[in-house]
């Protein structure tokens, strides 16, 4: 896991415990608690300034580790009191080693207990201070993350409403509507009013949904269905569509206009008529939603950019949720999305 931290801060780091905990030596010093010598001087501000930088390792890697195992997204309440006794714990066993290192040195030092008691202290609030230090680094890095990922979202859901509105207003796309309208009208006009009534709720769906990042699948059906119906009228018994969708799962959410492009790739990509009727599946299994429609690719591929598809797994990536699953055979083409628990309000 790479870190947001460089060399830099390290040495900076390093070289403000290494002061800090010489200066208090160096305040004992004049004070005239602790008899001054060069040797001395010199001898402290080496075991300092070692004991600074294993302090600042040793606590980096207990929070590096904490990170690799929990996250920040899937931290629990527990999380951070756990991580101190792990500083606690590692610091304590450092400062030991430290001790045993002195004692073995030195066979004839008796320091007073008091003395260890403040040492363990010491290295477990400088201990505290390094992971604490570190906590703000990763909660830096998670926000600049996070301010990031929406961005490109935002843009993400811009482009895709552009995309889907570019295909509605597109003239083959006006042409067929009205072609179909002008039928309507002549042949049934109760079902031309209906068209027209369904083809304001599409173009009321798009600029509606232009700037949100879910929307319930409830609310999404409704629209696919006004969208289907467009493309029935079109159609007729060349087309069907069959929505099988547990109450429970409209009740979560979905990128909006998901299903919209599923379809219209459906449609875009295989052969539709009366002879080869392109039928398309939307079912729920628990929190996944199935988009499926028999494979029939048209004789002569129409010309794809792939904008549909990635924008729709892109999304999915930047909300940190399970990667949208495609599956591709000799008679079927299917995708499956995710469908995901509001949050709360």
């Amino acid at each position: 896991m790479k870190l947001t931290d460089n060399y830099r801060v390290r040495i900076i780091g390093i070289a403000v415990i290494t002061a800090l905990r010489f200066g208090f030596y160096s305040s004992e010093m004049l004070a005239g608690t602790v008899p001054f010598s060069w040797e001395g001087v010199r001898d402290n501000f080496i075991f300092t300034f070692i004991s600074a930088i294993l302090m600042w390792e040793v606590s980096r890697a207990v929070v590096v580790y904490f990170h690799k195992i929990s996250p920040i997204s899937k931290s629990s309440d527990w999380r951070f009191l756990v991580e101190a006794l792990y500083l606690l714990a590692a610091n304590g066993l450092l400062y030991a080693l430290t001790m045993a290192l002195y004692f073995y040195l030195d066979f004839e030092a008796h320091p007073p207990y008091v003395f260890i008691l403040f040492g363990f202290l010491d290295r477990f609030l400088y201990g505290i201070l390094i992971g604490g230090f570190y906590e703000l680094l990763f909660l830096v890095k998670a926000w600049n993350t996070a301010t990031q990922e929406a961005e490109q979202l935002k843009k993400v859901n811009l482009l895709v409403q552009l995309e889907s509105l570019k295909n509605q207003v597109k003239p083959h796309f006006l042409f067929n509507s009205l072609n179909t309208l002008t039928g309507l009208v002549e042949t049934d006009p109760d079902r031309a009013v209906k068209f027209i009534a369904e083809l304001s709720k599409v173009y009321r769906y798009l600029l509606q949904s232009n700037e949100k990042e879910l929307i319930g699948l409830s609310q999404e059906l409704q629209f696919t269905e006004a969208y289907f119906f467009l493309l029935q009228t079109r159609f007729g018994t060349g087309i069907s569509l069959d929505v099988r969708v547990d109450e429970s799962a409209q009740q979560l959410q979905i990128p909006p206009l998901t299903l919209q492009i599923l379809v219209e790739n459906a449609v875009k990509h295989n052969q539709v008529s009366v002879r080869k009727p392109l039928r398309v599946e939307i079912r729920s299994e628990e929190k996944w939603l199935v988009v499926e429609n028999n494979f029939q690719p048209k004789r002569q591929a129409a010309p794809s950019n792939g904008m549909g598809l990635n924008n729709i797994t892109t999304k999915y990536r930047l909300l940190n949720q399970p990667q949208v699953q495609i599956f591709n055979d000799e008679t079927n083409f299917t995708v499956k999305v995710p469908l995901l628990t509001p949050l709360p309000a």
